[in-house]
């Protein structure tokens, strides 16, 4: 067999060999995929001043439609705006606060405003006495004020506030427009901070405030729901990174045992990061058969990330991997060994 004929061999025997690697290795994705979305969900959980940790969940690229489509959001529109700053939508955060509503009758006034500048004089009977008084509340000497007040359920929530302020009504018995109102300026706020875990699920937790007259009032959320789609694992044909190996094998053509040390490029990857991928594929490098004494160039049609599951977080893209390697003198070789990305 001529040399040519040996490195063809090679080159389809790792590639066959990865190939069928790479097959296995996505229907496991699959099924991961399948098991997130359907079994792992984070509680709503209420904590102090208050805050309130959203549910979240995993969803597929359908369930985040249906989900924007159900609270009235123009997903498109945001896809479109994502698209300018090279971004890709990963979750959608819905909260809901509610106020408890009321009907009240029979209520006193809050305070009394204007007094009435004429009032009705006494009036006087036929007979020099005095007649029934025809205001006995006294409506018509001044004005009568409500304060109008906004209720909630504080369930679950210590600080939180069981009314808020909304304004005020007042009416005037003597004038022919006897209403007046002051509805107080509002401010609402909705505070949101993201954690992120190793595995990048996102998890958020709210606050949501109103200011009156210069005033914060925490309100009570009702719901706080999260959808993250799941981070598909796709093909990135251009994600250039350095990796640092170390290879042990065999030099074929001598027969005898190599250790080799490497510095490569890799071209490609395929996971659900571009930063942490899960397969690095096609990397090219020059190495150095330690025991052979010969320079070598080192060819990894891909390697596994064994880092994001046995050594994370300390190593996320700790990756191995067969390589094919072909020294200066002619000789090839085959090993097996670790690579880091840096």
């Amino acid at each position: 067999m001529t040399l040519v004929e040996r490195i063809v061999a090679g080159v389809v025997a790792v590639v066959a060999f990865a190939a069928l690697a790479f097959i296995i290795y996505n229907q496991q994705q699959v099924k991961k995929q399948q098991t997130a979305i359907q079994t792992q969900i984070v509680a709503q959980q209420q904590l102090v001043d208050g805050i309130v940790r959203s549910q979240s969940q995993y969803a597929t690229k359908d369930d985040m439609t249906q989900f924007a489509n159900a609270n009235n959001l123009n997903l498109q529109a945001i896809q479109s705006n994502l698209a300018q700053l090279n971004s890709t939508l990963t979750s959608i955060n819905v909260i809901t606060a509610g106020s408890t509503g009321q009907t009240s009758a029979n209520l006193p006034s809050t305070s009394t405003g204007a007094v009435n500048p004429n009032p009705t004089p006494v009036a006087t009977c036929k007979d020099g006495s005095t007649c029934p008084n025809t205001d006995p509340f006294g409506y018509q000497q001044k004005q009568q004020n409500l304060v109008l007040n906004e209720d909630f359920t504080t369930s679950g929530c210590t600080t939180c506030a069981s009314q808020v302020p909304i304004g005020g009504v007042g009416f005037s018995a003597w004038q022919q427009n006897p209403w007046n109102i002051n509805l107080l300026p509002r401010t609402y706020n909705v505070d949101t901070v993201v954690g992120v875990d190793e595995n990048q699920r996102q998890t958020f937790y709210n606050k949501f405030t109103v200011n009156v007259s210069g005033k914060d009032y925490d309100i009570p959320i009702k719901n706080a729901t999260t959808k993250q789609q799941y981070p598909s694992s796709t093909f990135s044909f251009w994600n250039p990174r350095l990796l640092m190996g170390l290879d042990g094998g065999l030099n074929i053509s001598r027969i005898t045992g190599e250790i080799t040390p490497h510095i490569d490029v890799a071209f490609m990857s395929y996971g659900q990061y571009k930063t942490n991928p899960d397969l690095s594929i096609l990397a090219v490098g020059l190495g150095y058969g330690a025991i052979n004494k010969t320079g070598e160039l080192v060819i990894t049609p891909v390697s596994y990330n064994i880092g994001k599951k046995l050594l994370s977080p300390l190593m996320n893209n700790t990756y191995i991997g067969a390589s094919f390697m072909i020294g200066t003198d002619g000789s090839l070789g085959a090993g097996l060994g670790l690579r880091m990305a840096f």
